[in-house]
């Protein structure tokens, strides 16, 4: 825990020093940022790839993995996601990430491992089905990009693995904050 918190520390004072001035305006635009978490039903696109999350099933439904999929998609094919809120951690929303169909992305394996979906348990009983939204830096604080990273391992998040049809799985991340391809936008579905 308290070699987590230094290479936190270092790692700020690090970009602090790289980034100057630009940094220092980063909490007030991050903390404005919370708007874009979508309330409703919204579609989530790699920031990177472009490519769609969706379940290798279509649907949704419990047992079947998290994929990326191009755009060219068929429109029935852009599954729907929601957040619900579940619990609040030093501060921070905690949320299960819901397909249309009503299954859970689940932390099973940690890294390296592919996210799949399962029948969602109650918001206390399986933490592995938890999840925090943090701001990818570098993205627009008033229509951001986000992380969508493991409660149970918060050095994991969700990662579009590559181009066209392909799993997603849970990477660490680099610097304690999701990277690009760790970037998700949600559109309003």
């Amino acid at each position: 825990m308290f070699a987590r918190a230094a290479r936190r520390i270092l790692t700020a004072v690090a970009v602090t020093a790289l980034t100057g001035t630009a940094l220092a305006a980063a909490p007030a635009a991050a903390d404005s940022s919370t708007r874009a978490v979508p309330t409703g039903e919204f579609t989530a696109v790699s920031q990177v790839t472009g490519n769609y999350m969706i379940p290798d099933d279509t649907k949704g439904n419990p047992g079947t993995y998290l994929q990326v999929y191009p755009s060219t998609a068929p429109k029935d094919w852009k599954t729907t996601w929601r957040f619900v809120r579940v619990a609040t951690s030093d501060g921070r929303p905690v949320y299960q990430l819901q397909s249309s169909a009503g299954a859970c992305a689940t932390n099973e394996n940690g890294e390296n491992s592919i996210v799949h979906l399962r029948d969602c348990s109650g918001s206390t009983r399986n933490k592995d089905q938890w999840w925090l939204l943090e701001h990818v830096p570098g993205t627009d604080p008033q229509d951001p990009d986000y992380g969508i990273v493991s409660y149970r391992d918060e050095d994991l998040a969700l990662t579009a693995r590559g181009e066209g049809d392909t799993y997603i799985d849970l990477k660490r991340m680099w610097g304690d904050h999701p990277s690009q391809r760790q970037g998700w936008h949600f559109y309003s579905a």
